[in-house]
């Protein structure tokens, strides 16, 4: 069979549309719904610039009402309606294939959806990952700044085996969830290290239920859509490993594309190979990946984009909502 080679199926505008369709289709925080689109924040972002702001007013709060009488002298005092700010910072990403890693050999039926398939794979997981890496840093800041007021941790770094109690369970979940109140009606889902998923399989915990269209079985713990990631924190101490696991409200984090001259190219170095020839897709990204509540305060980036060392750092995350109104809250066991 015949090579194919990039060039013969390139067309920059459908490579762009079909890399975007699975990126999205395989991003397991879009598809269960923790992360969402902004349409706000993409029409902000695509005037240009990759540093924004995202302004909301505070709720109203509870205080006690004014009681009516028939003094006219006693006037009312209007409450003020505050508002506050979110800053983010978008990550302008690139990455490049040859044609050996892509197309070579190819023998499908869709060329084309086999390398765009490949390549949005390749920004699902690494979104997935800048997600959870900034989970990661606001759980630092909340610890450094705010006396740990979203986290639960039953682990240890003791010697001897693990114990129940410092296991995964449903005391813990619901510990973890109890941080959020009378609001943790807004968690929906639980993101876990697949060991922790495992545990809870064993104890046949795991219950699947079919999407809306009875395609899919999507696994879920007590009621929360489970989403298994290997990205998640398994943090090796002296003498056990501390997994982090992560409760999500819908559209807790906020994402949006920002503005890219050219998503997607494909060139030819006809001297690479000693004159064989390299064929080589590139692929350009500006991504926004924000949890709301949170301001990015950019305190200790070095470049243009955050890094994924720098997403995890307490220093650049300051949260600007109470603690109710973050549909996050974080547990820590040791199995």
């Amino acid at each position: 069979m015949a090579a194919v080679q990039i060039a013969d199926i390139y067309n920059p505008l459908t490579f762009s549309r079909r890399e975007q369709q699975a990126q999205i289709e395989l991003n397991k925080f879009i598809m269960s719904g923790v992360m969402s689109q902004d349409p706000s924040i993409a029409a902000q972002i695509a005037q240009g610039g990759n540093i924004g702001e995202i302004t909301n007013f505070a709720p109203l709060g509870t205080p006690e009402p004014n009681y009516s009488n028939d003094v006219s002298l006693d006037v009312s005092v209007a409450n003020k309606v505050s508002s506050n700010k979110m800053t983010f910072r978008l990550a302008a990403q690139n990455q490049s294939w040859t044609t050996m890693d892509l197309a070579r050999e190819l023998a499908f039926d869709d060329p084309v959806g086999a390398i765009t398939g490949r390549v949005g794979e390749y920004w699902a997981t690494t979104n997935e990952r800048r997600l959870i890496r900034s989970t990661l840093g606001i759980l630092a800041d909340n610890v450094a700044n705010d006396t740990g007021d979203m986290l639960k941790s039953v682990a240890t770094d003791a010697a001897g085996a693990v114990t129940d109690a410092e296991r995964i369970s449903a005391d813990i979940v619901l510990d973890a969830k109890q941080t959020m109140g009378d609001h943790a009606s807004k968690l929906q889902a639980i993101a876990m290290h697949s060991v922790i998923f495992t545990r809870l399989q064993k104890q046949n915990l795991i219950v699947f239920i079919p999407n809306a269209r009875g395609e899919v079985n999507i696994p879920t713990y007590l009621g929360y859509t489970v989403i298994m990631d290997d990205s998640m924190p398994a943090v090796a101490g002296a003498n056990r490993i501390t997994y982090t696991c992560v409760l999500f409200g819908a559209g807790a984090v906020a994402s949006a594309n920002g503005r890219v001259e050219n998503p997607s190219a494909n060139d030819r170095d006809e001297k690479a190979g000693n004159g064989g020839g390299e064929e080589t897709l590139h692929s350009r990204r500006s991504d926004l990946i924000h949890p709301l509540g949170f301001s990015f305060t950019s305190s200790s980036v070095a470049g243009q984009s955050a890094t994924l060392a720098e997403l995890e750092a307490a220093a650049n995350w300051d949260r600007v909502w109470d603690r109710k109104n973050v549909p996050l809250a974080f547990l820590q066991v040791n199995d």
